[in-house]
């Protein structure tokens, strides 16, 4: 807690067989990304514990697995994404004129 990044939501964390697994792990890499510290969870007791736990230190525990999981986004990010959707909204739209009522 003490090594967070003040703009961290909470203790972020994830769980898995090995070290390995969870550092190689697709969930990270947007964490990783942040900056934001991850506590990798890799004995079975871990996620027993985790399911009793909901908070440590005043800071909320949410697993890096979680669908829906919400990261709030800085200027440059919504920037970026905006600037990529534009840039792709022709390919979007012919795509669909193609496939036409295969796809919504």
């Amino acid at each position: 807690v003490s090594r967070m990044d003040d703009k961290q939501a909470g203790v972020y964390y994830i769980t898995g067989e090995s070290q390995r697994s969870v550092e190689t792990s697709p969930f990270l890499e947007k964490l990783k990304k942040k900056g934001y510290e991850v506590i990798y969870m890799v004995d079975p007791i871990d996620e027993y514990c985790i399911g009793q736990l909901k908070e440590f230190d005043g800071k909320k525990l949410l697993s890096a697995t979680k669908e829906g999981l919400q990261m709030e986004e800085d200027e440059d990010e919504k920037k970026a994404f905006e600037e990529a959707k534009a840039k792709a909204e022709g390919l979007c739209k012919l795509m669909k004129e193609v496939l036409d009522d295969k796809v919504e």
